[in-house]
This record gives C-alpha cells, sequence and structure tokens, in this order.
C-alpha cells in the first residue's frame, strides 16, 4: 500500500492531547452537610460501579483513537501497490454480444458498472475520458477530472447492434501511439477480438461463458419461373456444448403471418448451410426467426425483404431498330430487369441521330451535338483500352477483343466520364451527365462491328439502361449491420427519403448511399425511380458465438470502487456516532 500524502502523519501528534483530555479528573469539593444519611445510599453505589465506569471511559478513549486515526489515513489517501496513477481513456464496448444476458443483466451493464467504480477511484488530480466502441469510436467524454461528467458519460452510452470492429480499435491505438500519458482501457467481453488486442489497449473483460444460438447468414430469393415460389436459405451457430433441436419460423408480410415451421438440430459452432423451398409467397417482408430463448434476442431474427421487380423500360429510336430491340427483349424475357415500350419509357436506345430524352444510350454518334465535338474520319484498327475497368457499364464484357468498326474520331466535353478509349486517347465508351439529362455515347457502329451477334450487345445495352437509372446491381434480401447501402436513382441530385419501421421520423439525403447502417430491421428508400424495401441484420458470427475464452484480460492493476481515504472517512463518521449515543451515560472524574 502506498500513500499519496505521508505528509499529513504528522497529525498524528493529535493523539497526545486527546488522550490527556481523557486522564484528566476533576476534583471534588468538599461541603458540609448535616443529613450524612441521606448521601450514604449514593456512595456505596458508586463504589459498586467504579470499575465499570472505567470501562466504560476506556471504550469511550479506544473509539475516539480509532476515529482519529481514520481521519489521519483518510488525508494521507491511501492506495494499493501497482496503479500507474495516469490519466484513463475507459473504452466500452457497445457492440452486439454486449446485449447478451450474463448474471441477471447485460454485459454492457456490467461494463458500465466497472466503468463506474473506477471512475469513483480517481484520483483528485487523474483524469479520465469516455467513449464507445462498437463498429467505430463514440466520444461521449472529454478528459477531466469531474466524477458527476464522467458518470453522465457512461449514461450516454447505449446498447448498439453494431459488431465490434477491430480496425475501430487498431486505428485509436495508432493515433494515440505517440503520447504515453494515459492508458486506454476497453472494458469489453472480448468478443470479435481473435487472439490478440491491438496496440497498447489493456483489455478488462467482464461477463461470463453463456449459451447462444443465432443466424449468421440468412437469403431469401423468388424463382425467375416461378415468383410466388421463393428460396429460403440460412445458416445457423451455436455456443452450446451439446446439440440444439428448436424450430425455425418463416413468417411473411407486416403482421407476420407464420408460412412455414422448419425442425432444426443445431450443432455446436458453425453449422452447414441450408436451403429449403417456401411453396407461396412474393414481394415483401420476411422474417426468419429461431423459436428459443437464449443469451442473445438480436441474433434469433433475420428481417428480408423480396424487393418489387421493377423493369427499366426501354423504348428504341433507330431505324435498324431489329438487333436493338432483340437487345431489350433478351433481359425482358428471362430476368424481366427491362421492357420494350413504345413512348415515355426510362430509357431510349438510339443510333445515330442524339434523341431529345432524359436517358439516352447512342451508338454510332452522327452530326453535330453538345454532347461531343469535333466529329471526324473514322478509326482504323482500333485497339481498345478501358480506363476503368470496373465501371458497371462495362461490367461482364471484353471489350479488347472487339474491333469498334465504325468508330470516328472526336472529342468528348470535358467533364463527361471516360470508360473506354483508343490507344491514342479518342473515346470509346463515355457517360456524360447535364443537369437532369444522362448519355452513354458508343463510338461504333454495331452492325458494321458484328456487335449485334455477340452475347456482350445485350449486355452492354443492359449495364449501360441500368446504370442511367441508378440500379447498378440488384439489391439483396438483408445487408450485414455496419453496410454501405448504394440509393437507386435516376437524377443524381435528387433527394430520397429514408424511413426506419420503428422510427416515425424519416430522414432525406442527396449522397448516391448512405451508411453505415446501424440499425436492424426494414427501411424503405424512395425516390423518382420508386419505392425499394431493404432489410438489416446482424449475421456477425463472433457476436452469435459470444466467444469469451478466445482473448485473455491484458489489464495492468487498477484501482476500482470507493476509495480508501473515502472509506475511511465513513467509518470515521460512523464511530463519532457511536459515540455521540454514549455520551450522555459517560461521566468524567
Amino acid at each position: 500500500m502506498t500513500f499519496l500524502f505521508p505528509i499529513f502523519f504528522w497529525t498524528l501528534l493529535g493523539l497526545m492531547p486527546l488522550v490527556a483530555v481523557y486522564f484528566l479528573k476533576l476534583r471534588p469539593r468538599r461541603k458540609p452537610t448535616t443529613a450524612y444519611f441521606l448521601w450514604q445510599a449514593l456512595f456505596d453505589q458508586k463504589r459498586s460501579s467504579s470499575l465499570f465506569q472505567k470501562l466504560r471511559d476506556l471504550l469511550s478513549l479506544l473509539l475516539m483513537l480509532l476515529a482519529f486515526l481514520a481521519v489521519v489515513f483518510a488525508l494521507c489517501a491511501p492506495e494499493f501497490a501497482g496503479d500507474e496513477r495516469k490519466d484513463l481513456l475507459l473504452l466500452v464496448d457497445n457492440s452486439a454480444s454486449m446485449n447478451a444476458r450474463d448474471q441477471g443483466q447485460t454485459r454492457l451493464a456490467l461494463a458500465k458498472g466497472v466503468a463506474t467504480q473506477i471512475v469513483r477511484s480517481l484520483g483528485a488530480n487523474q483524469q479520465a475520458a469516455i467513449a464507445a466502441v462498437a463498429w467505430d469510436v463514440q466520444f461521449h467524454s472529454h478528459f477531466t477530472t469531474n466524477p458527476r461528467t464522467l458518470m453522465e458519460a457512461l449514461d450516454r452510452v447505449e446498447a448498439s447492434a453494431c459488431p465490434l470492429q477491430e480496425r475501430a480499435l487498431t486505428a485509436l491505438s495508432l493515433e494515440q501511439g505517440g503520447t504515453d500519458r494515459y492508458r486506454i482501457i476497453l472494458i469489453s467481453d472480448g468478443a470479435g477480438l481473435g487472439e490478440a488486442v491491438p496496440g497498447r489497449i489493456e483489455l478488462l473483460k467482464v461477463g461470463t461463458r453463456q449459451d447462444n444460438v443465432g443466424l449468421v447468414a440468412c437469403d431469401i430469393q423468388a424463382l425467375a419461373t416461378q415468383p410466388y415460389r421463393l428460396s429460403l436459405y440460412f445458416r445457423l451457430a451455436s455456443s452450446y456444448q451439446a446439440p440444439v433441436e428448436t424450430d425455425i419460423l418463416v413468417k411473411y408480410g407486416p403482421q407476420g403471418q407464420t408460412v412455414k415451421v422448419i425442425p432444426v438440430t443445431i450443432q455446436p459452432g458453425i453449422n452447414k448451410p441450408e436451403l429449403y423451398t417456401i411453396e407461396a409467397g412474393g414481394e415483401g417482408q420476411w422474417r426468419v426467426e429461431i423459436d428459443l430463448e437464449d443469451a442473445l434476442a438480436e441474433d434469433n431474427l433475420a428481417y428480408l425483404v423480396v424487393a418489387p421487380k421493377r423493369p427499366v423500360t426501354v423504348e428504341v429510336q433507330a431505324r435498324d431498330a431489329f438487333f436493338l430491340e432483340h437487345s431489350v427483349f433478351a433481359f425482358a424475357q428471362t430476368s424481366g430487369d427491362l421492357a420494350l415500350v413504345d413512348g415515355n419509357a426510362d430509357v431510349v436506345l438510339a443510333k445515330g441521330e442524339m434523341p431529345d430524352a432524359a436517358r439516352v444510350v447512342l451508338f454510332a454518334p452522327q452530326g453535330s451535338s453538345p454532347w461531343w465535338t469535333e466529329l471526324g474520319e473514322e478509326l482504323d484498327d482500333v485497339m481498345p483500352q478501358y480506363v476503368i475497368d470496373d465501371h458497371p457499364i462495362l461490367k461482364h464484357c471484353d471489350f479488347e477483343s472487339l474491333p469498334f468498326v465504325g468508330a470516328r474520331r472526336l472529342e468528348r466535353p470535358a467533364e463527361s466520364v471516360l470508360l473506354l478509349e483508343t490507344s491514342d486517347g479518342v473515346p470509346l465508351i463515355y457517360k456524360l451527365r447535364r443537369g437532369d439529362r444522362s448519355v452513354v455515347v458508343v463510338n461504333m457502329d454495331p452492325g458494321e462491328s458484328e456487335f449485334y451477334y455477340s452475347a456482350w450487345f445485350p449486355v452492354l445495352v443492359y449495364n449501360a439502361a441500368r446504370d442511367l437509372m441508378g440500379r447498378q446491381g440488384d439489391m439483396p434480401a438483408a445487408y450485414a449491420v455496419g453496410s454501405v447501402i448504394p440509393i437507386p436513382k435516376a437524377k443524381e441530385e435528387e433527394p430520397t427519403r429514408i424511413s426506419h419501421h420503428a422510427d416515425e421520423k424519416a430522414i432525406e439525403i442527396t449522397a448516391a448511399s448512405f451508411g453505415p447502417v446501424r440499425k436492424l430491421g426494414f427501411y424503405e428508400m424512395s425516390n423518382s425511380s420508386g419505392r425499394w424495401p431493404l432489410a438489416v441484420d446482424l449475421f456477425a458470427r463472433a457476436e452469435t458465438l459470444l466467444n469469451n475464452d478466445a482473448v485473455s484480460d491484458t489489464s495492468r492493476p487498477l484501482n476500482r470502487g470507493w476509495p480508501i481515504s473515502v472509506i475511511l472517512a465513513v467509518l470515521a463518521l460512523l464511530i463519532l456516532l457511536a459515540e455521540c449515543m454514549l455520551y450522555h451515560r459517560r461521566k468524567v472524574g
């Protein structure tokens, strides 16, 4: 044990006058009396109780000595040896696994309780800061010596559904690695940390091993040939030490009507994927639920959506429209992602002259247009080169093997996005937005190049049409929490309204994506391209397995609970109260 202020031991000199007071006796005055027999009984009683009186005075002296010693030691601020007494950055893990029930409460409550004990034990000049960590690090207080500020910051740490990201801890450790002024204490169950704690972070573990099962993957898709039959895929994980038998409930619609019950036996660890067919159902909201009460509830339910089929409507404006129309039919009659219409289309597919439309895919540009300049002679021996090889418009196409017959020398507008060019820099495919209009220009004649007969021709039409409508890819049935979700939109700067099924207030954003999403459940995005439902789930193996053994506690000695000086001060107060209760029975002298 060490003392922060040993100079206060000099106050022990005050014991001398305290003891002297108790040994001083008052001499009684002698007075003559004419009635001695009246005092005789009192003298006899006093003689018989003199020994008890001395013992009672000694007890009073001992109590006062104990109270005085407790006050002196409290002033000296004793502490257990080992605590480095540096400032502390307390990281409270509020990831999904911290919502697990453990010892009659959540692990997050246990962590906040430990943090509270540490805050209470802080020295007078010792600072601390409070932060929560899951997907990222969120500070709730700056460094301060004020315990009340720190307690209020701990109260603001709320449970989250995000898994613990080790990269967030690594980044924090690297950012704070240049200073040794304070210690970084992570109060966590250890789930998701792997086998080691990053950098100079100390892990203070909470919680014990718990039994839990959960969904770590889940998907549902409508069959292409039978849209009212669906294929359901899921994968389970268990931290139980023995197999568990239960049911999987498949529910459909906002009311959660059960349409299928699947008996399962869940083995310890990560189980094999399972695939089932749902005989009746359709687009909209789906839920897959494990019918079992365990330590963690968040991973027992998976939210899924079957998105409505909204094909991009395409109109062909060209003299030789046959092949252009059949490139649309290729996806209209299979996946249903494109639909050929006559007027009022989402996208116009054209050749030659630029049509007056909001969104256009144009082959073999001709004449003058603000969408290109200096249209010149045809090119010979074109050698295509990718500029942005992973752009969605070029997806699943091998353009380097195409001859690009009919390509002409031209200049593209400076603000356009170049995707494919010749070896000497002539644009072959580029995309341009101006105001509400968007255009994809393909500098080639598909007839002379025999591109019409290539399997990549309808793929290019498909990619370009969907890209112009902001639908670069199919939306999955569910996203993992923490994902950044792309927003389908037909206009670049238009706002998108996003709502969550449990929140009354929606938000509006103009960005091309939103996230990382931190709440589980159903969402809906709406803009001029339509209304798009989506679902967000946990799907984190480490959080489901509640792994509490993979990493060890690495925290160094640290004071917790009420300071010893406070305990001594309270003890002194209690002793003084006891002495006051005995005071009226004590006589001096």
